[in-house]
């Protein structure tokens, strides 16, 4: 069974035309995983998000954003 009881990381990042998104980088632990976790991100609706580093992330509709700030998700 997957553990997702850590905290995820609330990020707000805004596209090039001023539009802005929540993003979750979310951590999810795997049973018998010997190096512990793995990160991932997502729309607050669950849809997939690709890092690209640097602060840039790509969304599943192919518009890339940059982070401005982000906080620990409650």
């Amino acid at each position: 069974m997957t553990d997702y009881t850590k905290r995820a990381l609330e990020l707000i990042a805004v596209a090039s035309d001023g539009n802005t998104y929540r993003i979750q980088r979310r951590c999810q632990t795997l049973p018998g995983d010997e190096d512990g976790s793995h990160y991932y991100c997502c729309l607050p609706d669950g849809h997939q998000v690709a890092w690209l580093g640097d602060g840039a992330y790509q969304l599943p509709d192919g518009t890339v954003v940059k982070v401005v700030a982000c906080a620990l998700h409650k």
